[in-house]
Formats: C-alpha cells, structure tokens, sequence
C-alpha cells in the first residue's frame, strides 16, 4: 500500500517538473534597457550594441539575448542565427536611402540639388544609427554569400550616386572634370561614408549630424565645381527632402524599414 508521503513526493515532483516546463522559452528575470523596442527591435538592438563593442566573432547569441534579458531560445523566435541580425542591421543602412534616390530621380529640377539632397539624407541617417552600425560594413564576415542582397543594394546606391554626380558637374569645369567623373563619384560616396570612421573616431555622438551633413554635402558640390550659388542648391536639396515620401528612422538602424522575419518553427 502507497503511503501518503510517498503521495505527496510524487505531486510536488509532478508540480516542479510543470513548472519547469512552463518557464522555457520565458523571458528572464533581467530588465531590457529598451524597453521602448518591440522584443526583435530589442534584440537588433542589443546585437548591435555588441557587434561595436566586442566585435562580430566575440559576440555570441547567448551574449545578446542575456543583454536583452531573455532566455537564447527566446531570441530565436525572431532571429535564427547571429548572421541574419548582421544581415538585417546592414540592410538597414542602405534600404532608406536607395529609397530617397529612387524618388529623388523622378523629381525634376537641378541635377545637383538632389545629389546634395541624398547627401543630406544618406549623411544624416549614418550619424544616427545607434551604435555606429555602419561600422559593420568593414567586417570580413560581410563577404559571404549571406550578405549578397547587402552589398547589391549598397552597390545600386553606389551606382545612384555616380548617375547623379555625372549630371552635376559644373558646366563650365565639364572638360576638366567628366574625364574623371567616375572618380569623384567613389570620392563623393567615401566623403558620405567617412563619418563612420569620424564616429568610430569620436567616444561620443555628440556631434552635430544636420551641421556635418551639410558641411560634407557643400563640400561634394565644391568638388564638382560649384562654388557661386552653393546656398541656393542647398536650400534646393532641402525643399526636395521636404516634398519626397522620406522613410522614418528606425529605432535599431540607420533609419530604415527592414524587419525582422518571425518564424516560431524554430531570421
């Protein structure tokens, strides 16, 4: 005959082993320090925060999700490895302003107000990516096959620029300078892409994004020989960002719209 602590062994082992079970894949007790992100702008997040302080190779999905403060098979819910986070961080430093492009080539008007436009635009963005992410481009891990759809986008908005500073060469410079218009357009996109390395530079972000971006786009429109009348394409370029359908700044990235894929069967 079963005795009735036996009984009650057997219950409490039952109650513990359910409660055990119930807690997986729940968050963990800690505190997020975005708690104004949804869980996979968390996550995308933290995994930036990572990359740019311990290096891509050091960071680990354990790392982040425990930064996060939820249990690493939370964390695949919404993302399957550590390279699609890279993948969709990297995304969103290029997707909003090959969009502003796109839409800045169906504008009409000078040439060079909307170069200085997508400057503006592209220049800003970069400034205000949390945590630097641009800096992600220089990875080696950024070569692989995983991150073809990356540097093709990043490739038609280097195409974007050079198509634009072609048509913005000034006139009168034009035998001088469209020689060599190939060249001051991979100038042009460097001068737009050096503030990460001024960031990265800096142990703060307490620059001013809007003053750096128009001292980096005057300078690219000096570079193309415009020097009178640089106020008035600038004010221009700034009409033309106020008209266009702008992408909103994302809170993870560098402002763009790139979500992350949400699959429960295991981005």
């Amino acid at each position: 005959m079963t005795s009735v602590s036996t009984i009650d062994e057997g219950a409490a082992h039952a109650t513990t082993v359910a409660a055990k079970r119930s807690e997986r894949g729940r968050p963990r007790s800690g505190v997020s320090e975005r708690p104004d992100l949804s869980a996979a702008e968390q996550i995308l997040d933290a995994a930036a925060r990572l990359f740019a302080e311990k290096g891509y190779a050091a960071t680990s999905t354990r790392s982040i999700a425990e930064l996060v403060g939820i249990r690493q098979a939370s964390l695949y819910y919404h993302f399957s490895s550590k390279e699609q986070m890279l993948r969709t961080l990297l995304l969103r430093t290029v997707e909003p302003s090959l969009r502003v492009a796109e839409r800045l080539s169906a504008e009409p008007g000078d040439t060079a107000a909307r170069l200085y436009a997508l400057i503006l635009f592209d220049t800003r963005q970069l400034f205000e990516a949390p945590h630097n992410v641009g800096a992600l481009y220089y990875l080696p891990e950024t070569r692989g096959g995983q991150f073809d759809d990356f540097r093709h986008k990043r490739d038609r908005l280097r195409a974007a620029y050079a198509g634009l500073v072609a048509e913005s060469i000034e006139p009168a410079l034009a035998s001088q300078l469209v020689p060599v218009a190939d060249r001051l357009a991979e100038l042009v996109f460097a001068t737009v892409e050096s503030v990460i390395a001024l960031r990265a530079d800096r142990q703060s972000d307490d620059t001013d994004a809007d003053a750096t971006a128009v001292v980096i786009g005057e300078g690219c429109l000096r570079m193309l020989g415009h020097s009178a009348g640089l106020d008035v394409l600038a004010h221009r370029g700034e009409l033309l960002l106020d008209r266009i359908d702008v992408p909103e700044q994302s809170g993870a990235g560098h402002s763009g719209t790139t979500t992350a894929t949400v699959s429960p069967a295991r981005t």
